[in-house]
């Protein structure tokens, strides 16, 4: 049976395509930016598709692989071994936070890194009704991390948000937070220019 090109995909996860658009796009040392150019979308566009929400039509995945040099369906077929879910904590062990100086220490640490463009923000009486603190980064900032940053959060908060509802599982969640430390654990933090920009 031949695929038509506005049929969806359904033989691997948008998750295990986008892990394999990944993994394509840095073993050839090409940013993010570079490739939306290629394929004439946004930086965002290709954060979601490499992050599995959006759900792939076979066009827009031919094209992917034509500018990727690869068989679409090598990336229709993807096969990727996921971080066993029962090994997360093994692997990404918690911090742990026993005094307010921990939380302080871990802030000012966060924001000593290169990578991400850092705002502190607040606000308070009689300015402002609320009294908040907050780090605010800028997806469109000049980190090399910031829209990847914000992706992240607008995920988390979205299933943050269904599990306290009851519409995602604890186990679900899980699941997710596991994919989530896989996915961004060769996303390199340091003060030199990334190999992928020469």
């Amino acid at each position: 049976m031949a695929f038509s090109d506005s049929i969806k995909l359904t033989m691997s996860s948008p998750e295990e395509i986008g892990k394999a658009i990944q993994k394509q796009r840095r073993a050839q040392k090409i940013t993010q930016k570079e490739f939306a150019q290629r394929l004439d979308k946004s930086e965002r566009t290709i954060q979601k598709y490499e992050s599995g929400e959006i759900l792939l039509k076979i066009d827009v995945l031919k094209q992917i692989a034509n500018e990727l040099n690869v068989p679409w369906q090598e990336l229709l077929f993807a096969k990727v071994t996921n971080t066993p879910k029962d090994n997360t904590t093994a692997e990404y062990p918690a911090y742990e936070f026993h005094t307010m100086s921990d939380v302080i220490n871990a802030l000012f640490a966060i924001t000593e890194l290169t990578d991400f463009s850092f705002e502190l923000t607040n606000t308070k009486p009689p300015e402002n009704p609320e009294w908040t603190a907050g780090i605010k980064v800028n997806g469109k900032g000049d980190g090399k991390y910031d829209a990847d940053f914000c992706l992240f959060m607008e995920n988390w908060i979205t299933k943050k948000n269904m599990l306290q509802t009851g519409k995602l599982s604890k186990e679900k969640f899980d699941s997710w937070k596991s994919d989530m430390l896989a996915y961004y654990k060769d996303s390199r933090l340091d003060n030199e220019t990334d190999s992928e920009t020469e």
